[in-house]
């Protein structure tokens, strides 16, 4: 037991599993989030400034994953080797912000894994608050994703698209689409620290992710292929958002809204198995 006199507060370690006390280790998640948000700004200030100090094209990299992929499927199809459907919207502007939004989620999986590895060093010889680490990853996120919203704001106005108010509901949707992709990067983290295939595996799987979500064309509303928006993950809240930017409407309310009150929990579960793995993780590292 040791006793911190600043502040009274009495720091009790125990070889029982934090598991034995679902309220508590809730709470110990919460208050080492909120303890640590410090912490994961000056992280996240020096990663910003440091990204792209030692690139020739700066912050154009974050615009360009989005701007390539949706040139090249443009290009394909103009040759006739897929077709969009009947979209109600230009189909540049469709496939540019669907790509946006999936660039955000593939990031939001992949993240709490990078997040690890690049901090491997601190986290098993420094006592910190593991949880900045993954508000430090979702700041990264965010700011990336910002910074491409300022690619669409222009793409907008140049076909002509008129936003409505229910544009609003988009920033709260796409929240919850990257809690819903962090929540399953935080359950995949804990084996892809000790095993590098699951790293290897994601960005095997993460191109044909993509290609089965509905992104690069009309999501159907029939089975079989109704099962891609329900069954897939990133599906429901990806297409809702892009929706309510390019259309003002949307046919996904219904697998948006349950997709997303799934994602609090989601992010839960994998914020305590983050927390719980972390000590085995630290000493494998440390070995």
């Amino acid at each position: 037991m040791s006793i911190n006199n600043s502040t009274d507060k009495v720091t009790t370690y125990s070889a029982q599993s934090e598991i034995c006390s679902p309220h508590q280790l809730l709470n110990d998640i919460i208050s080492d989030t909120w303890n640590g948000r410090d912490l994961a700004w000056r992280l996240f200030l020096r990663n910003v400034r440091g990204m792209y100090r030692q690139t020739l094209l700066g912050l154009f990299w974050a615009f360009l994953p989005p701007i390539a992929n949706t040139s090249v499927w443009i290009f394909l199809r103009q040759q006739g080797v897929f077709s969009t459907g009947d979209i109600g919207v230009n189909a540049t502007l469709y496939i540019l912000t669907g790509m946006i939004l999936w660039q955000s989620f593939s990031e939001t999986v992949q993240m709490p894994l990078k997040i690890l590895n690049q901090n491997r060093s601190m986290i098993s010889k420094l006592r910190i608050s593991r949880e900045s680490l993954v508000m430090l990853g979702l700041g990264e996120v965010f700011f990336n994703l910002m910074i491409r919203v300022l690619l669409l704001l222009p793409a907008l106005l140049w076909f002509g698209v008129s936003l409505s108010w229910v544009v609003l509901w988009a920033p709260l949707t796409i929240v919850l689409m990257v809690l819903w992709g962090t929540g399953i990067g935080l359950l995949l983290m804990p084996i892809g620290t000790l095993y590098q295939d699951v790293g290897k595996f994601l960005q095997l799987a993460l191109p044909f992710w993509m290609i089965i979500t509905p992104i690069i064309y009309l999501a159907s509303d029939t089975f079989p292929g109704i099962l891609l928006v329900w069954l897939n993950p990133a599906s429901p809240l990806l297409l809702f958002s892009r929706d309510l930017i390019l259309l003002g409407s949307s046919n996904f309310w219904i697998p948006a809204i349950l997709v997303g009150t799934m994602a609090i929990p989601m992010f839960l579960l994998g914020m305590i198995v983050f927390r719980v793995a972390i000590p085995v993780l630290v000493e494998r590292m440390s070995t």
